[in-house]
This record gives C-alpha cells, structure tokens and sequence, in this order.
C-alpha cells in the first residue's frame, strides 16, 4: 500500500468520496468523524498526511490540528466549507501546511495532496518508519508518535537495520557483526537481552519486532 491518510469529517458523503478517490490513487485510507477518534485513531496508525475538517461534532478541526502539533510534524490538510480569510489564517496559525474550502476541484485537490506528501518525503529521506516508530538515523533520534525516546548507540543500532529491511528476518549472528563487529567475542543472548529492553522502550509497539524462533528476528508493522 501506499502513504497513509487520515480523513476527519463529520460529513459521511465527502468522507466517502474523499476516501474512495484517495484509494484510486493506491494510498492506504483511514477514516474518523470527530475529533476524540481522530486523535486515538492518529495515534494508533502513524498517518503520513491528515485531512481535517474545521466543524467537527465534538472538537474543532483547529483544536485537533493544535493537539497532533504538540507530538507531530505531520503534514494536515484542512478540507472546509469556511471560506472566510480569517479562518484560513487561524488554520495556518494552528500549524496547517494548507487549506482548501469545499466544494473543491478533484484535480485541485489530488495535485496538492502529492504535493505535500513529495515535500515530506524530502525532508524526511534519512528517516525509517514502522507503525507509530520513527528513526531519524542523521540526528539518531527516536520517536514514538512524536514522542522523542532515548536509545542507546546499540539499541538504535539494531532497531535501524531491522526498520530498514522490513519483513525480512536478520539472524542473531547477522546483528552481532552489524551492530558489534566480526571481532565481537561473545554469543548470541547479547542480541536478546537488547531485544528484550528495545522492546520494552517501544511500549505500545514492542511487538513490531518479532521473533523468528531458532533464527532471529524482524520488524512487521501492522497494516
């Protein structure tokens, strides 16, 4: 699949259409109709891009957008039938990369999504990402949807060069020449015992790294 998009809109038709032009162009939807879901629901999947409505039921469209920026740089898009100057301003100030007032051209619409979506890969080509996880290996820094978490230089090790090969099973042996080096004397429950405490600082995605019984492991995020 391709990028993730979260849409947020209470209104079920655009929501939709939204999503169903979304999956023409091969990208991986999900789907919220208020503010309390979206945000669980932003936490949970680790969205490449957020289309967020102004009027939601529960919590403003701004609100939520204010709420992703204390954790995230995601990119959010906001899709809205207020087309006042002074509510693209707010928008803007709440930490939106762009707003576009309904109803919208579809060819309008897709241009800038790609648009967003080719500026964020640009600026984030050194970094690797598994569910909620992401690796920054030019600033070695972790995050956990958002959230900076500290590894050490072998922890991060290993998490990189398993995100950097996704599905694919790298053995015990692999890893201690990686990470330690072919001159490394000692035996494989070194890379078991990093495991165990990666695992442990990734918290709610401690089972993104799996274990290849006799063999090794690998990351496998869930879709």
């Amino acid at each position: 699949m391709g990028d993730r998009i979260l849409i947020v809109d209470d209104e079920k038709n655009y929501r939709e259409l939204i999503s169903l032009f979304l999956k023409s162009e091969e990208y991986e939807v999900f789907e919220a109709s208020n503010g309390k879901d979206a945000l669980e629901l932003f936490g949970s999947i680790g969205p490449d891009l957020v289309i967020l409505d102004v009027m939601l039921p529960d919590i403003s469209g701004f609100d939520v957008c204010k709420r992703i920026r204390e954790t995230s740089e995601v990119p959010v898009l906001f899709l809205s039938a207020l087309e006042d100057e002074g509510y693209y301003v707010v928008g803007y100030r709440a930490g939106a990369d762009d707003y576009i007032a309904k109803p919208f051209q579809p060819s309008v619409f897709a241009l800038k999504v790609k648009r967003i979506l080719a500026r964020t890969k640009k600026a984030d080509g050194n970094t690797v990402r598994a569910a909620g996880v992401t690796l920054d290996e030019s600033r070695y820094q972790c995050k956990i949807d958002g959230a900076e978490v500290e590894l050490t230089q072998k922890e991060f090790a290993i998490l990189l060069a398993l995100m950097k090969s996704p599905g694919k099973v790298l053995t015990r042996e692999y890893l201690l020449n990686h990470v330690w080096g072919y001159d490394f004397i000692g035996d494989t429950r070194t890379v078991d015992s990093q495991i165990k405490r990666l695992r442990k600082k990734l918290g709610p995605y401690s089972d993104i790294i799996k274990t290849v019984v006799s063999v090794g492991y690998k990351i496998e995020a869930p879709s």
